[in-house]
């Protein structure tokens, strides 16, 4: 039997304004690392925050000194923006990512962790979300979804199901040139790495609605920007420009 047990992983979790969910949130993270990997980290970024999710953040940090790191800046920069701050500062060997908003259970991950555990010539995993819709999306976020993954594929010729998630060498994260503050990082990053060579897995994970508040993701001029984001990456990879 292939062992389950990753052995060095670096998980960045985004949050803004996430008072509310940031400790359960990090907390189920953490149990969740300790049962699945030899060495890990938890990097709780707090995007330009104006509550109290730094604060509650540091409280868990002293709890688990050797486990946690966590990021705080001003202005809210956007997704992308924190998931650059905390790759950047991410020690481990592997990286991953998390919303702190508690809607991809922690769990999940294994999925990820188990296409390199069974395939070690495996560079990159991404990850998608079958019954998202079914689960904890509404319908306008099914349409605006598919809607840019048609944008995806026509500009960048990458055929792939991409929602957010991958476990990435830190090495190849660290090194690559990341330009995107949005949500379009979760795509920036997969895709170069994909037309880079790297080999990819592909894993499955359920998600559920989120612990508490609203998206602050889901809205038309992000949508529109994203998609901008998009093409511009297209005419990168496909003129050299």
């Amino acid at each position: 039997m292939v062992p389950r047990i990753m052995l060095s992983v670096s998980v960045v979790m985004f949050a803004y304004n996430e008072e509310a969910n940031i400790r359960p949130c990090m907390e189920e993270a953490l149990d969740f690392l300790a049962s699945a990997c030899s060495d890990y980290e938890l990097i709780l970024v707090s995007d330009g925050s104006s509550d109290g999710t730094p604060d509650v953040a540091r409280e868990v940090m002293a709890e688990r000194p050797d486990h946690v790191q966590v990021v705080h800046y001003t202005p809210n920069r956007g997704i992308g923006g924190a998931l650059k701050a905390g790759y950047a500062v991410a020690r481990k060997d592997w990286i991953s990512c998390l919303p702190a908003d508690g809607q991809v259970p922690p769990s999940g991950l294994q999925n990820l962790f188990d296409v390199v555990l069974q395939d070690p010539s495996i560079d990159l995993v991404t990850c998608h979300f079958p019954h998202r819709f079914q689960e904890a999306d509404n319908l306008m976020r099914k349409v605006l979804s598919r809607g840019l993954r048609v944008v995806m594929w026509t500009a960048t010729g990458v055929s792939r199901k991409l929602d957010g998630v991958y476990l990435i060498p830190r090495e190849t994260v660290q090194g690559m040139e990341l330009r995107s503050d949005t949500f379009f990082l979760n795509l920036e990053l997969p895709i170069k790495a994909i037309r880079s060579g790297m080999k990819p897995g592909e894993a499955t994970m359920h998600i559920r609605p989120r612990m508490s508040g609203s998206s602050k993701v889901l809205n038309v001029r992000r949508i529109k920007m994203v998609a901008r984001e998009t093409l511009r990456l297209g005419l990168e990879l496909r003129l050299g420009v």
